[in-house]
């Protein structure tokens, strides 16, 4: 049996200061700047006789979470359009926030050395993180690095009490870490009570890649796997919007993690391209596309040329393997970054605007660290159906208080992205049965989609 825990407050110069005894306690203002100290021992419930030593924990000074800046919605559009238009309730209209919360799998403070250690830890990140995430108030969440047993155990049971239903995809391998294998995945949470899901598609690129490494010749193959055979996944859900029983509009929702080494130029681009191949058939249906996700891909590069000009001559420098050819990197999605609109809307501070990079139409960085900061994150979305009307303001150094990311401020090394579209008038969807059943079949004939009867 254990004996009752006595839970005490070190007072500076005056010794211990006796708080009660309890299996739980929650830090108080009087205890701001103090160190809490636990003890426990085993005893002998009928003799009271103690059966081990005292054991006593000790704690480090209790602090105050900081608690970072409210980011804001900022409507988007012409002066015109914009006085016409309230973007937090404005009918057909929804928000989908794109999120890199960085998995706790990756967390150490090796790399993390700037940032304080308690603000590492799952147990502070976790609870500041869903209250971030919350706060936003998306109809739809595209996460990226969502930790496979986080997700079961934490967030997923958590996202339901707020009226989120989910589905996830795990990355095709997993890593030991702390006696026990886990990997990361992404996730797609959409409010239940206005969405409900149709079809699922789930990609994995390992798959996709297996048919081009075994037309290689043999002496290539174990190069053509070290470069192609990643555990990068991507997750694809077909949405329709369900107002008293009434279904008004389909939405293809696309998330992905895209492999991350820069070394791997060439990777990124395969990954990126036969997505986009599958998603290209998709919106032969009509069906609007939004498409969220870490890219790993910096504005400019091949992959995000390819991704907003509809095609890329790749460099084939270099290219022993004969990957290009076989890409064939040209799509008619007629895709747009939401961001990009920031820039052309007459409704937006211009100090907001200083917030992106006029180059590249980009924000001048989703990742801050202290040797390295750009854009790597994204929100894509198709011209034909969709037109952004609210985008989430961007973060800047002073925004993050000077402090590279994670930070106890903010709690990935990414900031979220979110946007806010309307469908375009006169957009019609189809029936999801006009959909096909698998995309990317010819890449990867085992990959099939789920249909789903009810949201998850």
């Amino acid at each position: 049996m254990e004996r009752p825990s006595s839970i005490v407050l070190e007072r500076e110069g005056s010794g211990w200061t006796l708080l009660g005894s309890s299996k739980n306690y929650t830090p108080s203002w009087d205890d701001f700047g103090f160190r809490l100290r636990l003890e426990c021992a085993a005893i002998d419930s009928s003799t009271g006789i103690p059966l081990s030593p005292v054991n006593v924990i000790v704690i480090d000074r209790v602090i105050v979470s900081p608690i970072p800046r409210c980011r804001s919605m900022m409507p988007i559009g012409s002066i015109r359009k914009l006085k016409n238009i309230n973007v937090e309730a404005s009918g057909g209209s929804f928000s989908v926030l794109s999120y890199n919360i960085l998995a706790d799998l990756y967390v150490s403070s090796n790399v993390y050395s700037y940032c304080p250690t308690w603000a590492l830890t799952w147990e502070y990140r976790l609870e500041h993180l869903l209250n971030e995430i919350l706060s936003y108030n998306a109809d739809i969440l595209c996460l990226q690095e969502v930790q496979s047993d986080h997700f079961k155990d934490f967030l997923k049971p958590e996202m339901a009490e707020f009226g989120y239903s989910v589905i996830y995809k795990k990355k095709t391998k997993e890593v030991y870490i702390e006696n026990r294998y886990t990997t990361d995945g992404c996730a797609i949470f959409y409010r239940a009570n206005w969405f409900k899901a149709i079809i699922k598609y789930e990609v994995e690129f390992d798959k996709i890649a297996q048919p081009l490494v075994e037309t290689m010749k043999p002496d290539c193959r174990n190069e053509g796997c070290f470069w192609l055979m990643k555990d990068n996944i991507a997750l694809v859900v077909i949405l329709e919007t369900v107002e008293n029983g009434i279904v008004n509009e389909s939405i293809c929702v696309a998330n992905t993690h895209i492999h991350a080494n820069s070394s791997f130029p060439d990777t990124k681009l395969f990954q990126v391209v036969n997505l986009i191949k599958g998603l290209e058939k998709i919106s032969h249906s009509q069906i609007p596309v939004v498409i969220c996700g870490d890219m790993n891909s910096l504005p400019g590069s091949e992959p995000h040329e390819f991704l907003i000009s509809g095609g890329v001559e790749p460099n084939k420098e270099g290219d022993p393997l004969a990957i290009y050819q076989h890409l064939k990197p040209f799509h008619s999605m007629h895709l747009a970054s939401a961001y990009s609109s920031l820039l052309h809307s007459g409704g937006v501070e211009e100090q907001k605007k200083e917030k992106m990079n006029t180059q590249t139409n980009e924000p001048l960085f989703t990742l801050f660290k202290p040797t390295f900061s750009s854009t790597l994150d994204y929100i894509l979305y198709t011209e034909s159906g969709l037109e952004v009307c609210g985008l989430l303001e961007l973060l800047d150094r002073e925004g993050l208080a000077g402090c590279p990311l994670p930070s106890p401020l903010w709690l990935s090394d990414h900031i979220a992205l979110m946007a806010r579209f309307r469908f375009k008038p006169g957009c019609q969807r189809q029936q999801y049965s006009a959909l096909p059943l698998n995309p990317w079949e010819q890449a990867a004939p085992e990959l099939q989609a789920v249909l789903i009867e009810e949201a998850s």
